[in-house]
């Protein structure tokens, strides 16, 4: 079917092209524009009762569970969606949100941001400049626990490289 033909259908003709459980709910609960449903519980009874949501019963003043439970109202929202007529529903219960919605308005996690890392990656830096002090210091150590003998061997392997550049 090609684009020009789809909008050309009347509005009778695009509703009995949905399928049917769209059609039951929609007959049962008319589209946005032809009413407004209700963002917050209210009373069971009232004209703008959202049937995704919990209820308020009139008489005994007890929330009661949504006519729609939440994997109907995913399906019926799914179905919707791939109709086009995602926006024509009552809002969801926990501003529930699919597809690239709910990946645009999900936070990045830490990990994602900054990588922990394993701990020989964390502690990587630290040991190379630990090894390059000791390195520094490895004729001092040495001088320290071999005595003075080894000092002036030490000196005289210094002068026998000054000599020979």
């Amino acid at each position: 079917m090609s684009s020009s033909k789809i909008f050309n259908l009347s509005s009778q003709q695009a509703f009995k092209k949905l399928p049917t459980k769209l059609q039951n709910f929609f007959t049962r609960y008319p589209p946005a524009p032809f009413k407004q449903y209700a963002t917050k519980p209210t009373l069971t009874t009232a004209e703008d009762a959202n049937p995704f949501l919990p209820n308020i019963h009139p008489v005994t003043n007890k929330l009661q569970e949504p006519i729609y439970s939440l994997r109907r109202q995913s399906d019926l929202f799914k179905l919707a969606y791939k109709f086009g007529i995602a926006d024509l529903m009552p809002s969801l219960r926990n501003n529930k949100k699919f597809f690239q919605e709910k990946y645009d308005s999900k936070p990045v996690l830490r990990g994602v941001l900054r990588p922990k890392g394993h701990k020989w990656e964390r502690t990587y830096a630290a040991r190379k400049q630990k090894v390059a002090d000791a390195l520094a210091k490895v004729d001092d150590v040495l001088i320290e626990h071999r005595g003075t003998k080894y000092k002036k061997r030490l000196e005289r392997r210094e002068s026998e490289k000054k000599t020979w550049y």
